[in-house]
């Protein structure tokens, strides 16, 4: 990816956002969203490395530290009662970048607390249930705008540019942890916490100016095809009903049935991220077994997020959707076969390459299926469930791997995954997609 912007208008040279052209001014908002989420990414994991740190330190309670993750997860779980209308709202850059900014004043409680010494446990709980608000707007939001920005740049467009939003997050996986354990061992851990504050009112400044442009000339052909159409687009700032959840998906049984594959997915996850570290403890590989394979899944979905983002949209991602959960649930079941540190690797590697796919095959159904405000509540609906199964999932597996052992567990849980793929996605026809972006402004995001 390069960060050269063609967007020059020749009449108003110092202001790409006035040009008349609604195809290119979407390729510049789309870059500057790219950015903006690049950052915030990647200053998360920062604080996700920094934050327990401090708090063990400070209270000397592992539980603090787990109350902190849970409140912070409280407000994305309870979201469907109390963000409905607020989403809706979230159609453009000023909205989110309002939210970043509430969310950089809760992360920066804690650093200023430290410095003034008056760091509290229901300080810390306040600042754990504001950074949970606004990670219950956020995440939706941004995908849902960037997927807005895609529908202005041709068919396809869409599911490309939220697939490099994937493969910056996924690179920040890699990338950011390393650099905080590097802060850590040089003793700024407290300077850490500054990172992501900092980081989100950076992001705020530049995601402000984001709009979608209205669609014209080219750009409304695509908006007039038959799957756009299916849900009409709500320009910022009109008045729109706001859909629940299970509303905005109820007429899309294809929706519902990745849902399926990708909730059990993360319902099962535990098998994986639990179990291999208690493998490694009781085989006298305490922690290498756990990092080797954390860090081969990552750079297996990493590599294979960057090679999809320039293909097109898959003609059947059901059915593609499918595969790839089948795929990650043999890869996760011959973990528990050969427990080696390069079989291992082999297989977490093979199982995030395939994961990453059958993500990527899901939202491009979504993305097809709804727009607008469904397509918001669909995106805060898929987030919720990807955050309450990975919970539950983490809650019950220790009790169950304490009753089953590490590698029986990851091997039921594997072929359980790969069974309720083949029921959820093969029982109906794919959903077809539409074709790849044809015109030159959609090429222009190979640029991106």
């Amino acid at each position: 990816m390069t960060a050269t912007v063609t967007t020059e208008n020749p009449e108003n040279p110092e202001n790409p956002d006035q040009t008349d052209d609604p195809g290119t001014t979407a390729i510049h908002h789309v870059r500057v969203l790219l950015l903006s989420n690049a950052i915030e990414h990647l200053a998360y994991r920062f604080t996700q490395i920094a934050l327990p740190l401090v708090v063990l330190r400070e209270f000397d309670s592992a539980a603090m530290a787990g109350l902190l993750g849970g409140l912070a997860g409280l407000p994305v779980v309870t979201s469907p009662w109390w963000a409905r209308h607020l989403r809706q709202r979230l159609g453009d850059g000023r909205g989110l970048a309002l939210v970043s900014l509430w969310q950089a004043g809760a992360v920066l409680v804690v650093p200023v607390a430290l410095a003034l010494g008056a760091l509290h446990p229901v300080m810390l709980a306040l600042a754990g249930l504001a950074v949970g608000v606004s990670d219950a707007l956020a995440s939706p939001g941004r995908t849902a705008l960037l997927g807005d920005l895609g529908d202005r740049l041709g068919a396809g467009a869409a599911i490309r540019v939220i697939t490099w939003d994937d493969a910056l997050r996924r690179g920040a996986m890699v990338v950011g942890p390393a650099l905080a354990g590097l802060g850590v061992q040089l003793g700024r851990t407290d300077a850490l916490l500054w990172v992501e504050g900092l980081a989100l009112t950076v992001s705020a400044l530049l995601v402000r100016r984001v709009v979608v442009p209205a669609a014209t000339g080219s750009v409304a052909s695509v908006a007039a095809s038959p799957v756009v159409r299916a849900s009409a687009p709500v320009v910022a700032g009109t008045s729109a009903p706001a859909p629940g959840i299970l509303a905005s998906v109820r007429d899309h049984p294809d929706v519902l049935r990745g849902w399926v594959m990708r909730g059990t997915s993360c319902l099962l996850w535990f098998a994986f991220a639990l179990g291999l570290a208690v493998e490694g403890e009781r085989t006298g590989r305490a922690g290498a077994l756990y990092a080797t394979a954390l860090t081969a899944y990552g750079l297996g979905s990493l590599v294979v997020t960057v090679a999809v983002a320039r293909q097109p949209p898959s003609a059947r991602p059901l059915r593609l959707a499918t595969v790839a959960w089948v795929g990650q649930g043999l890869a996760f079941a011959a973990m528990a076969v050969w427990t080696t540190p390069v079989s291992v690797a082999v297989c977490a590697a093979a199982a995030g390459a395939v994961t990453v796919v059958g993500i990527r095959a899901m939202m491009q159904v979504l993305l097809a299926r709804t727009h607008g405000p469904a397509r918001r509540a669909a995106l805060a609906g898929q987030s919720i469930l990807v955050d309450v199964t990975v919970s539950v999932g983490m809650l019950v597996g220790g009790l169950v791997i304490d009753h089953v052992g590490p590698r029986p567990t990851l091997a039921v849980t594997g072929l359980v995954t790969a069974a309720v793929a083949l029921l959820a996605g093969l029982t109906v026809r794919g959903v077809t997609a539409t074709s790849a972006p044809s015109t030159s402004v959609a090429r222009g995001l190979d640029r991106a």
